[in-house]
């Protein structure tokens, strides 16, 4: 009797011991899942901060030197923000693209794009001959109309009827600019278009071809009577972009469509006094 006693506690201590094990094992399993479940989160968590944290393509455009293309690149009043300034910091906002600016002489700032050292520059393509980007760059959806005249001394401008009436002559130009019809004439080319203003005044020469809003701009510090005579170019401000940045393309499109659409684009233009058509057709 005291033997079958024995035994059966022994076999009661032994399944108790089993089930203490069992219990040991199914709480390592659960200690075991639970920190799989924690690294499994950890992991999510720092994948979805890593997208979060994707940096955002950079694009680098000039600016210019202090005082160049008034109100363009540079602010026309002292402490206010140029158009290109505006519209870069609106893309931003819509597009996720960042805007950084530069500042060189306008040779530079065309070599630097050339070479890749700026991604891209305001341009429109009527200044280019059958208005072509050039090899190396694609071109986004247009913002606004930009207008050149041939633009003298106001008692000049008779002088001056038609864009052909500068052929052959001496015409006062900005260096580092692109002018579609310069090999009709002869260029006289000056660092700014302050210098411009100045040369005509001068009597240096008795053209010179300047953007409206930039040569009234002059005209009134330099104390100077001008007038618009002919035409030179009129076309639609666009981003000249280098090829291998195209991807970005549709995303620069969607953001001029979205600042006309939203009046964001005409309120740029009405803070800056710009008078200008905003060409609102999406280019093919």
């Amino acid at each position: 009797m005291k033997i079958v006693l024995q035994k059966k506690s022994i076999h009661i201590l032994t399944h108790i011991k089993q089930l203490q094990f069992n219990n040991k094992k199914r709480a390592m399993l659960k200690k075991h899942f639970s920190i799989l479940g924690i690294i499994f989160l950890c992991f999510q968590a720092t994948h979805c901060l890593a997208s979060d944290n994707k940096e955002a393509p950079t694009l680098y455009f000039d600016l210019g030197e202090k005082g160049g293309w008034v109100p363009f690149r540079n602010a026309a009043k002292n402490g206010g923000t140029s158009i290109f300034t505006e519209l870069s910091k609106a893309l931003e906002a819509d597009s996720g693209i960042q805007f950084k600016t530069v500042h060189f002489p306008q040779k530079r700032a065309a070599k630097a794009l050339i070479d890749g050292i700026v991604d891209f520059d305001f341009s429109y393509l009527e200044w280019f001959k059958n208005n072509d980007p050039g090899p190396g760059f694609v071109a986004t959806d247009p913002f606004f109309e930009i207008t050149e005249y041939i633009v003298t001394l106001s008692k000049n401008t008779h002088l001056f009827p038609t864009p052909e009436s500068i052929y052959g002559k001496h015409v006062g130009t900005i260096s580092g600019y692109f002018y579609f019809d310069d090999d009709q004439f002869i260029r006289t080319d000056f660092l700014n278009e302050n210098q411009l203003i100045q040369g005509l005044k001068n009597n240096r020469f008795k053209a010179i071809i300047l953007e409206r809003e930039t040569a009234k701009y002059w005209a009134k510090l330099n104390n100077t009577e001008i007038g618009f005579a002919a035409l030179h170019t009129s076309g639609n401000l666009i981003i000249r972009l280098r090829k291998e940045h195209s991807a970005l393309i549709p995303s620069l499109n969607r953001a001029i469509q979205k600042m006309k659409t939203s009046g964001k684009l005409q309120a740029i233009l009405s803070r800056q006094g710009i008078d200008s058509k905003i060409y609102t057709m999406q280019m093919k």
